[in-house]
């Protein structure tokens, strides 16, 4: 085959419709040139938002991490609903019409074995706040905030129980197996304490 037969041979093959778009039309081709004819600002913008960052590069690293932030922060809100549903469900099945600080320290129990630090914290929390109040150390009533049982209670062993109660359910820290330690050791002496 000569030059002459090979570049023939290379233009018959360059005119296959492999090569050449199709007039069929695409799915979403018009409403996508509609759009990209309305929005090109965006991309003017976005592609100067770029240049002055680093690089569009660095511009998608920027977003993406926003992204998983926003991310975070969401699941974090909702885990801690979660928790605070089950919370309040686990009392609710734990009392009927009145509580029993038994039922609920079995319920903390069942909890921590499961690994739900924060529910166990909950429920030892709430079966020594009615404790409390059975021997008219505080008032019973589900409304009564730590910083009033403090008042009351003038005990240093209450105020880490309830600093550190605090932090994980209204602070967000995430509780230890010894936070949970803690308050099933504590809650027996500050109730003795208060008893004498």
């Amino acid at each position: 085959m000569n030059s002459t037969d090979a570049r023939e041979e290379a233009r018959r093959i360059l005119t296959e419709r492999r090569f050449h778009g199709t007039a069929v039309p695409r799915p979403f081709h018009g409403v996508l040139s509609w759009l990209a004819r309305r929005l090109h600002f965006l991309a003017h913008w976005w592609h100067g938002l770029g240049a002055s960052v680093g690089g569009a590069n660095v511009l998608w690293g920027i977003l993406a991490a926003v992204i998983v932030g926003l991310a975070i922060f969401l699941a974090t809100r909702l885990a801690a609903r979660r928790t605070a549903f089950e919370a309040g469900l686990a009392t609710r099945r734990a009392g009927g019409r009145s509580e029993d600080p038994a039922a609920l320290e079995r319920l903390a129990d069942e909890a921590e074995r499961r690994g739900d630090l924060e529910i166990a914290l909950r429920l030892r929390f709430r079966a020594g706040l009615l404790r409390l109040a059975r021997t008219k150390a505080l008032p019973e009533r589900p409304s009564l905030r730590t910083g009033e049982a403090r008042q009351a209670l003038h005990s240093e062993r209450f105020d880490r129980l309830a600093r550190d109660f605090d932090e994980i359910v209204y602070g967000g820290r995430e509780p230890s197996p010894g936070d949970v330690a803690a308050a099933r050791s504590e809650w027996p002496h500050v109730l003795e304490e208060v008893r004498r």
